[in-house]
């Protein structure tokens, strides 16, 4: 396992509640060139849906977590809606700190402070799991690129910065789209 120690060092600390921050693609410009070739796939292909692949202990570890999280909040939004229909059952692995967050969030009358509370339940992980002992290997950068990406999906939330942000996208469709 590689260690990077001048690269994490010169990484600046995260918080869940900054809102200035630099973006996931400026993070994985910073780290071009500075970690291996399979490291920078793997840190390329980090997402918090879980799209890229999965290589590692850490990322499966994660997309395990994930998967219990989905799998949680489908069977309580049932409940949630009186469906009894034996494919929204949760049958797979339980946690129960998971279970009272979702919990937590279904019952929200606000789906926005819903879904900030199931980003929470993921920083929370990648807080717990990067704080055992990795500090300056791939693990770390794992970690700091998924909190890059809860980051920025909470900054969504925000309404200046979600008009702005749809904006970027509507002049980059509409640029597409003109050509």
């Amino acid at each position: 396992m590689s260690e990077y120690y001048y690269l994490v060092a010169t990484l600046p600390m995260l918080r869940k509640d900054m809102s200035d921050y630099m973006s996931h693609s400026e993070f994985l410009a910073i780290c071009k060139g500075k970690v291996s070739e399979r490291d920078y796939k793997m840190l390329e292909n980090a997402t918090l849906s879980g799209t890229g692949t999965s290589n590692g202990t850490f990322m499966k570890d994660f997309t395990h977590f994930r998967s219990m999280v989905e799998k949680e909040l489908a069977a309580q939004r049932a409940n949630k809606l009186k469906l009894k229909d034996a494919r929204y059952e949760n049958k797979g692995d339980k946690e129960s700190r998971i279970t009272e967050r979702i919990r937590k969030a279904v019952s929200e009358d606000n789906p926005l402070e819903g879904e900030k509370i199931i980003l929470g339940l993921y920083w929370d992980y990648l807080e717990e799991h990067i704080g055992n002992g990795h500090y300056f290997d791939l693990t770390f950068l794992l970690g700091y690129s998924l909190r890059l990406q809860i980051l920025s999906r909470l900054s969504l939330f925000d309404l200046d910065k979600g008009n702005a942000e749809f904006e970027r996208l509507f002049g980059n469709l509409r640029t597409q789209i003109f050509q």
